[in-house]
């Protein structure tokens, strides 16, 4: 999966100490404790005419649910555009718009079609959709979701209610790829009628989701209303009748609204705005489960300083991480012992706990970091970190790792680069003039093996820094033939600890989803990765 929109505009929501900036110290006094990670909040009670609900990460650039993937996109695409399966709030696979997915043979899924679905205009929802959304996800040359799709090699419309998968290989996460946008379905008719403004700012759309788009006013808000013929209406649901998406960026202007009551919530908050919004009246702070880490990527192939194992290792014990848990979470994460976080244990849970258990937790020690610079055997070595200047937050985390290596014997430096960057940076393209750089990532499958196979395998979709060992490899590759859990699980677990040895990434924090919401509203499902394309606002209604 590509995921560059996302990554390129939210690619840190990082808080530095000033220490390194010259600029206002945040506090980094722990906030108040948080005692556990929500999934949902309770259902709304009555009902709503409007919601305000701000996307913090900025306007998206599209609604095209086949192209286009952000945070924006997501919280609200995910509410107008419908999958075959979706996640649930505890991170199990569900029904959607297929009422089941069953394998026939390792290479063969066949996907039976809920009866009784129309988009928004009242047609039906055929086969012939589904495969079409399909096939042009996995092959239209700019897609997010053509990595995601990659062992597809045909999706056909096998009769009017069923459509069938055929594999190049077995693919154990073809079936919880069905339940991300990377499925999601609109209509075909629609879409060759209206290409040229389908999901464009502005523009069109035809899905079959509980809220249709009633507008888009570009650089000013996005408005879904409910969708009185959705499949799935009850009790209890569609209690909200409309929400407007506002696309403020700014952390102290977003704080200012929710004080006065002009914005009722919000997801992926950033730390410097949870503290003041923990004391107002106007609503509260919550922090949903996540499968979100922020990391540092060093770049492995160049034959730079972060090719050396002994380098990596020295880097990653220089980070202070209870700080960086106060600073860059509000208290709400811990130290990020791997990169498939606790948030995406879909399945097998008890096996990926013992195995995170086991695993050391990070912590700093800048003596032995000191004395593996000098077992390396280069002087000096050379650290060139990348940050956005379009984003203040990523040159100052640039410039805390600056100072951490710069204390154990690195030659580090700074370069910062544009957004016209991002194309080279989250690639596979060689980048011999940076050694590391930061993200925040998410697995948007209840599957650790998502995030490994992605950043483990040689062409995998994040495999920036061009990470290899053969023995990941073989293991990735049995994992994604098992198809039973257990044993995908034993080859997945056995993988993770071998690139967390390699330090094929360095993850630094886990990073739960801070949210806010009004007094005045409940209902939200706020846990990852089910809010990024589950329909979060089903039961959002008021309190009382």
């Amino acid at each position: 999966m590509k995921r560059i929109s996302v990554v390129a505009i939210a690619v840190s929501t990082l808080l530095t100490v000033a220490a390194c900036t010259g600029a206002e110290a945040p506090d980094a006094s722990p906030p108040a404790p948080v005692d556990s990670l929500e999934t949902t909040t309770p259902p709304g009670q009555g009902p709503v005419d409007n919601v305000n609900w701000n996307l913090g990460d900025g306007e998206p650039f599209g609604l095209d649910p086949s192209l286009t993937w952000s945070g924006s996109q997501n919280f609200v695409g995910s509410n107008l555009c419908e999958s075959l399966l979706t996640v649930d709030a505890e991170g199990a696979v569900q029904p959607q718009l297929a009422t089941e997915v069953t394998n026939t043979d390792d290479t063969t899924l066949v996907a039976t079609l809920r009866s009784g679905v129309t988009f928004w205009d009242g047609t039906d929802l055929t086969a012939e959709d589904v495969a079409f959304s399909i096939n042009r996800a996995r092959t239209d040359p700019t897609s997010q979701f053509a990595g995601d799709l990659a062992s597809v090699k045909d999706i056909v419309a096998t009769d009017p209610n069923t459509v069938t998968f055929t594999l190049k290989k077995p693919d154990s996460l073809i079936r919880a790829t069905l339940a991300t946008a990377a499925s999601a379905v609109y209509s075909k008719s629609f879409y060759e009628a209206n290409q040229d403004t389908f999901g464009a700012p502005g523009g069109t759309l035809m899905c079959t989701g509980p809220y249709k788009l009633q507008a888009w006013n570009p650089g000013k808000n996005i408005i879904i209303e409910a969708n009185p013929d959705w499949w799935g209406a009850g009790e209890g649901k569609q209690l909200t009748k409309q929400i407007t998406f506002s696309f403020i960026t700014d952390p102290s202007a977003a704080v200012a609204g929710f004080k006065d009551g002009e914005l009722d919530g919000a997801f992926l908050l950033p730390a410097s705005s949870v503290r003041p919004l923990q004391n107002t009246d106007t609503g509260s702070v919550g922090f949903g489960r996540s499968s979100t880490f922020l990391s540092w990527v060093p770049i492995i192939n160049t034959g730079g300083s972060m090719s050396n194992p002994k380098l990596r290792e020295a880097l990653a014990l220089s980070q202070d991480y209870q700080s960086l848990v106060n600073t860059l979470t509000a208290g709400s994460g811990s130290p990020a012992r791997a990169l498939g976080t606790p948030g995406s244990w879909g399945y097998e849970k008890a096996a990926y706990q013992a195995a995170w258990d086991d695993l050391p937790e990070p912590a700093e020690d800048l003596d032995a970091a000191r004395q593996l610079v000098e077992e390396s055997g280069v002087s000096n070595p050379r650290l060139v970190i990348a940050a956005f200047s379009e984003l203040p937050d990523s040159v100052n985390d640039a410039l805390v790792l600056e100072a951490a290596a710069d204390s154990i014997g690195f030659d580090a430096s700074v370069k910062k680069v544009g957004f016209d960057y991002a194309n080279t940076l989250f690639s596979s393209e060689k980048k011999t003039d940076v050694d590391i750089f930061g993200t925040q990532y998410l697995s948007v499958v209840s599957d650790p093996l998502s995030i490994y196979a992605q950043v483990g395998l040689e062409g995998g979709a994040a495999n920036w820094g061009g990470y290899s060992n053969p023995d990941v490899t073989d293991l990735l590759n049995k994992a994604l033939a098992a198809y039973d859990d257990a044993e995908r699980a034993r080859y997945t677990i056995q993988a993770q600890k071998l690139m967390t040895e390699d330090y094929a990434w360095i993850p630094t924090v886990t990073a739960p989803n801070a949210f806010f919401m009004s007094d005045a509203i409940t209902g939200a499902v706020v846990s990852g990765p089910s809010h990024i394309w589950g329909a979060w606002a089903v039961e959002l209604g008021s309190a009382e």
